[in-house]
Parts: structure tokens; C-alpha cells; sequence
């Protein structure tokens, strides 16, 4: 089997990513120190993700001033909301948890305001996904069909 390309680990690890937001969505299903832990793993899938596209975050940020179409603008901000919407939930996740940061001897704080917070950064986040995934779905469906090349022969 020939080894992976960028773009195909890139794909592997946007699957994944998109896995790990779905599990993360409901805490009652895994549980809560499930959800904590796998908040806190995020992090991980999410640098990979941004190593393995910083070619396109630095084309994409150098031709923003040149390039006039609305779409590249709208996806260029929008991937600049979600990354700074999930630092942000990570964050207040941190702050509100009752599980794995105290089982590290970490105090954090039980306040309803870091939780409504979270739970308002987690909403806007799913709203902006969804549009992340709608504008770049031929992209998604490329990354399927190779995918399925791939493992098919």
C-alpha cells in the first residue's frame, strides 16, 4: 500500500475532527468526564489540522486583498471565526471543568456565566460548521471519492 498524501491525511484528519465535534455535542451520551477529556484532546486534531493546511492559511491570507470573489473572503473569515470559536470553547470548557481538570489537582470555577458562555460559543460554533462544511462540500466530496479510490484498489 503506497503512503498517504498530504491532502488524504488532511481529509483522515478532518473526518476525525468532525467525529470528535459530534461526540463532543452531547455530554449526556458520553458522559461527562468523557466530554471533558475529549474536549480537552481537541486540541490535538486541531493543530494537526492547522499544520497540515498552513500552505493554504498563508496563500489564502496573502491573496485576500487581491482576490475579489466573496466566496474565498467568506470562507477565509468564517475559518478564521471557527478557529477562535474553538480556542474559545476549549478555553471556557477549561475553566467550567468538573472532572478531569480537578482529578490533575487543577482548581477551576463553578460559575454560571463561564457555562452559559460555553454553551453560547458551542452554538454559534455548530451554526458556523455547518456553513464551513455547506461551502466547502465539493472539496468533501473529492476527499470521499479518492478516499473510497484508495481502500478500493
Amino acid at each position: 500500500m503506497r503512503p498517504w498524501s498530504v491532502s488524504q491525511l488532511r481529509f483522515a484528519i478532518d473526518v476525525a475532527l468532525f467525529g470528535l465535534i459530534l461526540l463532543l455535542l452531547s455530554p449526556r451520551l458520553t458522559g461527562l468526564p468523557v466530554h471533558e477529556w475529549l474536549g480537552l484532546a481537541l486540541g490535538i486534531p486541531v493543530l494537526v489540522h492547522l499544520l497540515l493546511s498552513w500552505s493554504w492559511i498563508a496563500r489564502a491570507t496573502l491573496s485576500v486583498p487581491v482576490r475579489t470573489g466573496w466566496r474565498h473572503r467568506i470562507n477565509y473569515v468564517l475559518n478564521g471565526l471557527l478557529f477562535a470559536l474553538v480556542i474559545l470553547e476549549i478555553t471556557s470548557g477549561i475553566v467550567i471543568s468538573v472532572v478531569a481538570l480537578p482529578s490533575l489537582g487543577i482548581s477551576t470555577v463553578e460559575d454560571g456565566a463561564w457555562r452559559l458562555l460555553h454553551n453560547r460559543f458551542l452554538n454559534i460554533l455548530v451554526l458556523l460548521v455547518g456553513i464551513h462544511t455547506a461551502m466547502n462540500w465539493n472539496a468533501l466530496r473529492t476527499g470521499i471519492r479518492r478516499w473510497r479510490e484508495r481502500v478500493t484498489g
